[in-house]
């Protein structure tokens, strides 16, 4: 084991933050390079396990060193649910369970001292082991595999980071623990359903070509150098500019609307676009927000996000599943997807296609044409109806 430098002797007290908890900066800063692997992957400063966690760890005598590996682990206390996002639920960590949070390694020989702690070491042979990982990380799955954790599923969070959650039994267990069964639907990220609108949508284009129509400018923090825009056939106001999702907006915005009523409604330009109506009628089900979305051309990108500050997203009865139709794209358009596993996945999706889109997992999109990608988006309620355009039995093709 290694030995914990705990004091901070030759370090003048006034160098020494709180934060520390008595432990020393350079210490601390070395046992975050171990953590490398990890936080590359992490999408944001605040997924990331650094200086000020690590001492946190260490004065909880919740970081384990061996050698120059590190298992950051805890024993549950109270029950908890961890869910993939808000509504599913994948498992539930009981309490005496053990929670592994984070792996720290920089060599083959480090990942080997982790293995073989995680197969011998009794605290992990004798209890019931959550191990969370970063699921995007081959070496976190490798040592997942070799000390025989099951995968349960993954976690996505708001900043777009994709969390595998891995479950082992301890060695004296008589009774296996069950995990929720997850819906196929739920592990959908991007899925094709089986209807296009070729037709439609050619002249859909033409016809916003020849309006010359202003699109507003999307609110969004990942929408780079303001290259996404929208207008509004059916929102929260009569306003077609106006493209605001009331929930979505943080408090201030609340705040400073309080006052004002919003209501989902048709804009006063939806009666302008009657072949947006023959669309519609495919799905045969509650239609919620419908907007034509603008990305421009020569670099346009929405930076790798999630949407998961609109509540009612979903794929499951009475969720709002995102629909995307493209009006008109190009072959430079990429559009990447992760899926539940990790993998990354590039598409360009062709104008007239029909996609279902989870936004509530990580994506992006970069227009790198010479032309406006334009997509009709529509919000509908989930139901068997709209389920089953995934895997109709023959592809059909409105005009």
């Amino acid at each position: 084991m290694e030995t914990i430098p705990k004091s901070n002797e030759g370090v003048p007290a006034t160098e020494s933050k709180p934060w520390q908890k008595g432990f020393q900066i350079d210490y601390l800063k070395d046992l975050e390079k171990r953590f490398t692997s990890y936080n590359d992957y992490a999408q944001h400063e605040m997924s990331k396990f650094k200086k000020n966690n690590i001492a946190e760890a260490l004065s909880k005598d919740e970081l384990q060193l061996l050698g120059k590996g590190l298992i950051h682990y805890s024993q549950v206390k109270v029950k908890s649910n961890i869910f993939m996002f808000p509504g599913v639920l994948i498992g539930t960590k009981l309490p005496g369970d053990i929670h592994i949070k984070h792996l720290g390694y920089t060599d083959e020989f480090d990942k080997r001292n982790i293995i073989t702690t995680l197969m011998e070491d009794t605290q992990y042979i004798n209890n019931n082991v959550w191990l969370f990982i970063n699921e995007e990380s081959g070496p976190d799955k490798h040592i997942a595999s070799e000390t025989g954790f099951d995968y349960v599923g993954s976690k996505f969070n708001s900043v777009a980071d994709i969390i595998g959650v891995y479950f082992r039994h301890a060695g004296n267990v008589l009774e296996d623990r069950q995990h929720p069964k997850i819906p196929v639907y739920e592990k959908y990220t991007l899925k094709p359903m089986n209807v296009s609108f070729d037709d439609i949508t050619k002249q859909l284009a033409k016809q916003l070509h020849d309006m010359e129509v202003e699109f507003t400018n999307h609110y969004s923090n990942y929408n780079k150098a303001k290259s996404w825009s929208a207008i509004s056939l059916r929102g929260y106001s009569s306003d077609y500019k106006f493209i605001t999702k009331p929930v979505e907006m943080n408090k201030k915005w609340k705040e400073e609307n309080k006052d004002e009523q919003f209501e989902l409604q048709d804009t006063d330009w939806r009666k302008k676009f009657p072949l947006v109506e023959k669309i519609l009628d495919v799905f045969e089900t509650e239609i919620h927000r419908v907007r034509f979305m603008n990305l421009k051309p020569g670099g346009g990108e929405l930076q790798r996000h999630t949407d998961q500050v609109d509540p009612d997203l979903g794929i499951a009865d009475g969720r709002l599943m995102r629909i995307h139709i493209p009006i008109k794209t190009n072959p430079d358009v990429e559009f990447t997807s992760w899926s539940t596993s990790g993998t990354k996945v590039m598409t360009n999706m062709e104008e007239g296609s029909c996609w279902y889109l989870d936004i509530r997992k990580p994506h992006m999109a970069i227009n790198n044409g010479d032309e406006w990608r334009t997509h009709l988006v529509i919000d509908v309620v989930a139901n068997d109806k709209v389920r089953k355009l995934f895997n109709a039995d023959a592809h059909r093709k409105i005009r």
